[in-house]
């Protein structure tokens, strides 16, 4: 009885590490598309400021700093999304931006 209750508590962890990988393989996934169905703009030539404008008008949907920061850096303006905070506030004093709900912007 103890062997048995041995191995079935291995195959418990072994299955627990397989969850975790299969997790992770699968949250990586979700970013790849969240990256991809991110708008593509041309920024070369504008501010960050007007780069983040640029960003929120191309894209069809409400965005969080988060992805209008990944946008800006596939389309060539590294932008971390704990920076992006700093333009945000300017741009929603300016009226450039408008927040839809709490953490999701949109183009004014």
């Amino acid at each position: 009885m103890e062997r048995e209750l041995g191995e079935a508590e291995r195959e418990w962890d072994l299955l627990g590490v397989r969850i975790e990988g299969l997790r992770a393989q699968r949250d990586a996934l979700r970013k790849l598309v969240e990256a991809s169905a991110a708008p593509t703009v041309e920024l070369s030539g504008l501010s960050k400021a007007d780069a983040f404008v640029a960003v929120l008008r191309a894209s069809d949907k409400p965005m969080t700093l988060g992805e209008i920061a990944e946008a800006m850096t596939a389309a060539g303006k590294k932008t971390v999304s704990s920076g992006a905070s700093v333009y945000m506030d300017g741009l929603l004093k300016a009226g450039r931006v408008v927040r839809v709900q709490r953490g999701l912007y949109t183009a004014a």
